[in-house]
């Protein structure tokens, strides 16, 4: 999978052919398969415990040499190397005994048929197009080349131990829609494939645990109870009201996510209703029984497997749009989390009609709901700082950070969309010829302008200042300040 550039803390070496990455919340990623400079993301095998690696961002070791947060710090890297005294006054001979001390001449020879360079040229000569040109020379010769075999995934982690019951042995919920035998999940964590601890107690018993700071809570369900989907209890209250009703008021909605007590799902609401100037707030009651049924439940949804709430939330929705026809108002619903999730299956159990008049905004959604499946005018907002969204629509959420973060640079669509193409020729290409790389990144430039097309219905947030790198409460100030604006656009309308 893809992601955001710089948001990896801390990486080290696991073995010859794997490195574990960790972001800024925590989660584990692995890189594996390629070559050496791609999985530890340095182009031109800068070593470690220099300042050029420290300034220019590394975040581990490996056997001497840095591990970047990204190619572009890796790169940047070695340029800031070349342009040390030792190197950028010398000849590529300084080089070829640096990379390869036994043979520099093989080094030298290598790099100039590649680079279209004079032997006897020193570093600090050369112009900017002969010096891009040795950079690419030295990361071929690195290694930094596209295999076919590169890969790098977050590992999903244990989200509640299920027990099933007496004589049956417990299993696992892994992400959101997963769930492992013991066995499965001892054996995803040794093939690298789940972020756990294994633990060997006594009388060769072995336990899985999360890593430190992060926990997972048990699930207990009867025998005969089915694992996938998790029984909710009778819900007896369609809606729940906060504020008054006015006269001419739009119909207000609101779904609330995981791990919300009634109290609190009523505190949610009641600030819309103050944003509304105490305008009555039609509220769906999902009350949390616990995260981690509230986590399966969301798992289960996220695969298709409907649960009684979402028919619920059916019959919820078209009694906003009931209220809304007799009143002759039209219906905005904000949802969270796990709101976004309902929304998104009880959709498709809607006819084109009702859906149309279904004004839609998500905050830090489970799901990303597309405008075409309701109004057009639905949009989905998620916080910089939130991450629940980076699991759930990694690809979309990639692209959206991408643009954002290039809008933080000064950079336009346009400019960021040949950003990424530039870096996928530098990955992919082991050529110097220019036309192929005009023709790559044209070809690279069609393909995300199409992808950029797809993301319209999403804008990404500057988080709160408190965020600390994660915030994911629906009263976080950046979602509050944007459902004031919604609020304010359709007031009175």
């Amino acid at each position: 999978m893809d992601v955001s550039l710089n948001m990896y803390k801390t990486a080290y070496k696991y073995d010859d052919n794997v490195v574990f990455y960790f972001d800024l919340a925590g989660n584990k990623y692995v890189a594996s398969g390629g070559s050496l400079a791609w999985r530890i993301n340095n182009p031109g095998l800068v070593r470690s415990r220099s300042h050029f690696s420290y300034r220019n961002g590394a975040i581990g070791n490996y056997e001497g040499y840095a591990i970047f947060a990204d190619a572009i710090c890796g790169r940047k890297a070695l340029i800031a190397w070349l342009h040390s005294k030792k190197y950028f006054e010398s000849s590529l001979q300084a080089l070829g005994k640096h990379y390869n001390p036994k043979n520099p001449e093989k080094f030298v020879d290598q790099l100039t048929a590649i680079a279209k360079l004079p032997s006897n040229c020193k570093v600090g000569s050369l112009n900017k197009e002969d010096f891009d040109r040795l950079i690419l020379g030295i990361e071929k010769l690195c290694g930094y080349s596209s295999k076919g075999d590169e890969t790098i995934r977050l590992l999903p982690k244990i989200i509640a131990k299920i027990e099933n019951g007496e004589g049956r042995e417990d299993s696992y919920l892994i992400g959101d829609n997963t769930v492992l035998s013991k066995d499965d999940a001892l054996q995803w964590v040794l093939t690298h494939r789940l972020d756990a601890v294994v633990i060997h107690g006594q009388n060769d018993e072995i336990h899985l645990r999360s890593r430190p700071h992060y926990s997972f809570r048990r699930i207990r369900f009867h025998a005969k109870q089915p694992l996938d989907a998790p029984k909710l209890p009778e819900i007896n209250t369609l809606v729940r009201v906060a504020g008054e009703k006015q006269l001419g008021q739009v119909i207000w909605g609101f779904i609330n996510g995981i791990d919300n007590t009634e109290a609190y799902a009523r505190k949610l609401a009641t600030l819309i209703s103050d944003a509304a100037n105490g305008e009555q707030v039609l509220s769906m009651p999902n009350d949390t029984i616990c995260k981690a049924v509230d986590l399966a439940v969301c798992g289960a949804l996220k695969v298709g497997i409907d649960t009684p709430l979402v028919k619920w939330t059916v019959q919820f929705l078209r009694y906003l749009l009931a209220q809304a026809e007799k009143s002759k108002k039209f219906v905005v619903v904000f949802a969270h989390s796990q709101g976004a999730i309902y929304l998104e299956n009880a959709l498709e159990l809607m006819n084109p009609q009702e859906r149309k008049l279904l004004r839609i905004f998500t905050f830090g959604g489970g799901s990303y709901i597309e405008p075409v499946k309701c109004h057009p005018d639905s949009h989905n907002y998620a916080s910089a700082a939130d991450f629940v969204c980076r699991f759930v629509s990694p690809n979309q959420q990639w692209l959206a950070l991408q643009r954002y973060y290039g809008h933080k640079d000064g950079l336009n669509d346009a400019q960021v969309i040949y950003k990424l193409a530039f870096e996928d020729a530098t990955l992919h290409l082991d050529t110097t010829d220019v036309k192929v790389w005009e023709i790559f990144i044209k070809k690279r430039e069609r393909h995300y302008k199409q992808e950029f097309s797809k993301i319209n219905h999403i804008t990404i947030l500057d988080p709160d200042p408190d965020s600390n790198n994660w915030k994911h409460e629906f009263i976080s100030n950046c979602y509050q300040a944007k459902i004031k604006e919604r609020i304010d656009t359709y007031k009175g309308m």
